[in-house]
């Protein structure tokens, strides 16, 4: 007797995540990942190791049994060496109840538009800006208005610009600097003045400043310290840059004490805590050495040096970027757009590089180089790219 197969159909998926698009930075990764002896010139992460001190401290904390639970909010001695790095280098002085340790950057951003934002509600992106953030509005179903930052301003957001965006239904503002994909650092003018805007039309202002420590020849200023009383203002921040942990996962925001408290809440629900290891590595990497910081940041400005030197000479120069480490290249004299170039240039040419449509429309014609490669691979790989566009030209 033949089976009878009774097929059942399934309850449909939530249709936000299921219509919405993959990172494109990770679906150029994947490709990569696919192509053996690829330069790759896309990721976002430190080709350092994580610190001697930072990683034997992770592995003490096995030995030494500390492998359950802490607060969600994370354990009281990290956070109390928080709030002094937060005033020490940022300026914000907080305390550790307004401090809520997260799996890395990303679930510190999450947490906080779980935390504020209702469905119906817009949020306020930058463009070029990280394609994360546009994936969250597919669970919060709320709305992305998309403020220009051009590239003829150095990827400075538009702010006149950016208020005509403003709706009664506008809730949240998301700024960026040191920004990814540009390398653009805001002035202090500029943040005074999105400060000003999000108090006179009463929004969220969450600044994400995940590579707060990785400046190259600017100076960046918190807007938290800037406006210390303002609860409006949410401040992100992660080891993953700074410290090249970014596998380790470990994150952070500082807030008022009643957003805390609910980010806290929305974090008890998905991860319970950050893996008690990685909160004593995260201690050793402040309480330690921070020669490895200044190193790994000359490390990316002599590549910044090389990178710009080589696209100048191709006349694919855009902007020189001030901090993180990114520098965006200019392909549109290819003829194709950003993404068919991207994989054209990974599969004829064995170079991964970040193509701009996966930040916004800002940067459609242009790619994002990793400066957190190593020298040999930029010299390489940016040579190989801009050699690619002179052919298709």
């Amino acid at each position: 007797m033949v089976p009878v197969v009774v097929r059942i159909a399934l309850p449909s998926l939530a249709h936000g995540p299921v219509e919405t698009e993959h990172s494109g930075i990770r679906e150029i990764g994947n490709e990569a990942g696919r192509t053996p002896g690829a330069i790759q010139l896309h990721v976002g992460q430190p080709n350092f190791p994580t610190p001697k001190h930072i990683g034997e401290a992770g592995k003490r904390a096995i030995d030494d049994g500390k492998t359950f639970y802490t607060h969600t909010q994370g354990l009281i001695t990290l956070r109390e060496k928080l709030v002094a790095k937060l005033e020490r280098v940022n300026g914000i002085r907080v305390t550790p109840d307004r401090i809520a340790c997260t799996p890395g950057g990303v679930g510190a951003i999450a947490a906080v538009f779980a935390a504020v934002l209702e469905p119906g509600d817009e949020v306020l992106l930058p463009d070029p800006g990280w394609p994360n953030t546009r994936i969250m509005l597919s669970w919060t179903n709320t709305r992305g208005v998309f403020y220009p930052c051009p590239p003829e301003s150095g990827f400075i957001p538009d702010l006149d610009g950016l208020e005509t965006l403003i709706t009664p239904r506008t809730k949240l503002l998301l700024i960026n600097s040191p920004s990814n994909p540009t390398g653009a650092v805001y002035p202090r003018p500029v943040i005074e003045r999105l400060i000003e805007i999000a108090q006179r039309h009463n929004l969220w202002l969450l600044s994400d400043e995940c590579y707060d420590q990785i400046l190259l020849d600017a100076e960046w200023t918190s807007p938290a310290s800037i406006a210390p009383d303002d609860a409006r203002i949410a401040s992100v921040f992660t080891f993953s840059k700074t410290y090249s942990m970014t596998g380790w996962r470990l994150g952070y925001v500082a807030g008022s004490a009643e957003l805390i408290d609910t980010v806290t809440k929305v974090l008890e629900s998905n991860s319970s805590c950050v893996s008690t290891i990685t909160q004593v590595a995260g201690e050793a990497a402040l309480s330690g050495p921070q020669d490895c910081v200044r190193e790994m940041n000359e490390a990316y400005l002599r590549r910044r040096e090389a990178v710009v030197d080589i696209l100048r000479e191709a006349d694919l120069f855009i902007s020189e970027p001030k901090g993180a480490f990114y520098c965006m290249a200019d392909v549109s004299p290819s003829g194709i757009g950003s993404r068919d170039f991207a994989f054209k240039l990974l599969r004829e040419r064995g170079v991964s590089v970040a193509p701009g449509s996966a930040f916004g429309q800002v940067a459609k014609g242009a790619v994002r180089i990793s400066l957190a490669s190593s020298d040999q691979d930029l010299r390489e790989g940016v040579g190989r790219l801009a050699n690619y566009v002179r052919e298709l030209a």
